[in-house]
């Protein structure tokens, strides 16, 4: 009859207890208080640790909130962050495996074996048995491959970079045409209320002419022009307090909040940009800077270096492995011993899977090459695109401007004819009405040309020269740094884009 040890029957029945109750796993939705909790910790973190807005913003301080603020670039630095922490653990793969094992053996009865006449016992190992040993191993064939691998991963951190890059451009171009909208529309709000209110005015004057059957005619075709005046303004109202939100979001700001626009309490600058660059010279730039091509180009490092990988993986492992050993079990006669070994490992069938990865690798690096000769077609079309847009934007402006003169003027004459007597009260609400909406075509035409002109430096892909500063040196230091690169923009100065100060480790 067997003997089973209590001990052992116990210790069965607790490892099958916790398998089924492993199993047993219920769906667990979050409660209603679980849910309010999460989106009222959101809201406390989306507007933390911002600097409040104290005046009116200029396109330098929106540019920089955007940089330091907004979210898709706060996302893009965390994702640089684990591109590098990655590259970190990358090349501490490269390391010999050192290996430290302990450990306690414990038996009911001790070791014991019978001699070959099975006339007696012999003991070779005690009841319990404390072990000890610490090994190191280096693979020939690993390490080689990780090396590899650890070049392939710095060129991922490089291209997480230039995603960055490409997140900085594109806040650069919405932050400065949403800027310029919403300049537009504070200038288009501060005088539409007031007329707004004298189109009503009229309106129900108008009403009680119709009212009274007094040139029904001609006061029913007055009420619809009113009516449609007021609904046009309405909806252009909509549009431009629209203009404020999308601007917030960009800085990251409640689309609630209250904040003006510094360029929107004085005339339009007197100055038009200007372009001067030569297209053969801003494509060269382009296809020089653009992060989408240099992307590429690293992808296309990184296929290569996968090729290599497969031709690796077909020759034979060498690994080497040392180790010290200790056991307490008295009954050995060396207690405590040193081992090394040397191995050689050779998967055959990596002779038939080597060929197809290699093929593989290369049909990707052809593919790569491809990919980026139809981006570089994509950008060249961009960079034309964007100098068509801004021609046509720039003479866009200036028709606007000049019809909003020439309408100032009619303005003027009828405001003077009213007065004279001679013009009726109609003939001024209509001016005034389409004064303001020329105007309004003024402001929405110049914030075109300039995001016309935002649109045409990202697409040379030029890059914000910063000197240095971070958004860790502050909001104005950064808003300063960021004048000063808008200047040089519009100054013609385009530098190439500033290298990323983990490039040359990852390289």
């Amino acid at each position: 009859m067997s003997f089973v040890p209590n001990g052992f029957v116990g210790s069965v029945a607790l490892v099958c207890s916790l398998a089924v109750a492993g199993c047993s796993v219920d769906l667990k939705p979050f409660t209603q208080e679980e849910n309010a909790a999460r989106v009222e910790s959101d809201l406390n973190a989306l507007f933390a640790d911002q600097e409040r807005i104290s005046g009116p913003i200029m396109l330098e301080e929106a540019v920089a909130r955007a940089l330091t603020y907004n979210l898709d670039h706060r996302l893009k630095l965390m994702e640089r962050a684990v591109g590098v922490r990655e590259l970190d653990v990358a090349r501490m793969n490269l390391l010999p495996s050192v290996a430290a094992n302990a450990g306690y053996d414990a038996r009911s009865h001790a070791d014991t074996t019978f001699n070959e006449a099975r006339t007696s016992t012999s003991t070779t190992s005690d009841k319990r048995v404390k072990t000890a040993d610490l090994s190191i191993s280096w693979n020939v064939l690993d390490f080689g491959i990780g090396y590899i691998r650890a070049k392939q991963q710095a060129d991922l951190a490089l291209i997480v970079e230039e995603r960055r890059r490409q997140v900085i451009h594109n806040i650069l171009q919405d932050t400065r045409e949403a800027y310029w909208r919403a300049a537009a529309a504070e200038r288009a709000l501060r005088s539409f209320g007031p007329l707004m209110e004298r189109v009503q005015k009229a309106l129900d004057d108008v009403e009680a002419q119709v009212a009274a059957q007094v040139n029904l005619m001609e006061g029913l075709v007055y009420k619809r022009t009113l009516l449609e005046t007021l609904r046009q303004l309405e909806g252009l109202r909509h549009d431009m307090q629209a203009a404020r939100a999308e601007l917030a979001v960009l800085m990251n700001v409640h689309p609630d909040s209250e904040f003006t626009i510094s360029d929107a309490e004085g005339p339009l600058p007197s100055h038009v940009l200007t372009f001067s660059f030569d297209p053969e010279e801003l494509e060269l730039a382009a296809l020089t800077n653009r992060s989408e091509l240099r992307s590429e180009a690293y992808q296309l490092r990184i296929n290569r270096q996968e090729a290599r990988v497969a031709m690796l993986q077909m020759i034979p492992g060498l690994n080497f492995s040392a180790g010290i050993n200790y056991t307490s079990d008295s009954y050995k006669a060396n207690q405590r011993w040193y081992d090394a070994s040397m191995a050689l490992a050779w998967n055959v069938m990596s002779l038939f899977q080597g060929p197809a990865n290699i093929e593989l690798a290369e049909t990707k690096q052809e593919m790569s090459k491809v990919r980026r000769l139809a981006l570089s077609m994509a950008v060249i079309a961009q960079v034309n695109v964007a100098q068509l847009r801004f021609v046509s934007a720039k003479r866009d402006y200036e028709l606007a401007n000049d019809i909003a003169t020439v309408q100032g003027s009619i303005q003027t004459q009828v405001a003077n004819s009213q007065q004279a007597a001679t013009g009726s009260g109609q003939e001024v609400i209509q001016a005034d009405v389409l004064a303001a909406l020329t105007d309004l075509r003024r402001n929405l035409a110049y914030a075109e040309l300039q995001a016309a002109y935002g649109r045409l430096i990202a697409a040379s892909g030029a890059d914000p020269q910063l000197d240095g500063v971070s958004e860790q040196d502050g909001l104005m230091v950064l808003a300063g740094a960021v004048g000063r690169a808008l200047q040089e923009w519009e100054n013609g100065e385009f530098k190439a884009p500033a290298r990323w100060s983990g490039e040359d480790e990852a390289s």
